[in-house]
């Protein structure tokens, strides 16, 4: 798992609520268990949080923030559809892979959580939707207009199945499977191979980079 700094006691909190809940699940984990984790006294949790929601929405919060970070890093709107679609997702799959902690609150806890967590986390989801949408411009048939949302249910089920199994990060060596699955509504399947076939070269070349 890479590193994860955090500057502030807030930050080490949110750490702490993401390995928790990665270790032994929301429902499970209290806030002394976070604090615990995350080597700050009680006192600063309830100063900075109201309750154990309250801190894994803001867990959430900050997960979704540096994905789309790791994502508009990827991606140029001077580029082609099909280029940042394959770009943004190996990019978004090697940010959780990094992160197996926050990927399983992303995509295993908040979902179930309800409340903030969960409106956080699908709003996240939705942001996806958009930029997949806009391949049906770049479609050489008629696609139906539910053909990006299932797509993105498609992979997104793959993911998860992931990170249930406890390998989160293993996640970017799935690039490829998850650029076809997204691309093949859209482009066909020899374009959407090449295209599964640039993601696999990308994430080598970063590998060796």
């Amino acid at each position: 798992m890479a590193p994860i700094t955090a500057h502030s006691e807030r930050a080490w909190i949110l750490v702490g609520m993401a390995e928790r809940c990665a270790t032994q699940g929301f429902e499970a984990t209290t806030a002394d268990d976070v604090c615990a984790a995350a080597g700050v006294p009680r006192d600063s949790f309830d100063r900075l949080f109201a309750d154990k929601d309250g801190c894994l929405a803001a867990t959430v919060e900050s997960a979704v923030e540096q994905a789309r970070a790791a994502v508009a890093d990827a991606v140029s709107p001077q580029r082609p559809w099909a280029a940042n679609l394959r770009d943004g997702a190996t990019a978004l799959l090697g940010f959780l892979a990094g992160r197996p902690a926050l990927a399983h609150v992303l995509l295993i806890e908040a979902p179930v959580a309800g409340g903030r967590a969960a409106a956080v986390a699908e709003s996240g989801r939705a942001e996806l939707l958009g930029p997949l949408e806009r391949g049906r411009e770049h479609a050489t048939d008629e696609i139906p207009a539910s053909a990006a949302r299932g797509a993105l249910s498609g992979a997104e089920g793959i993911v998860v199945r992931r990170v249930l199994a406890g390998e989160a990060d293993t996640l970017a060596g799935i690039a490829p499977d998850v650029v076809y699955m997204l691309a093949v509504p859209f482009l066909g399947i020899g374009e959407a191979q090449r295209l599964a076939a640039g993601a696999t070269r990308r994430r080598h070349l970063r590998a060796v980079a």
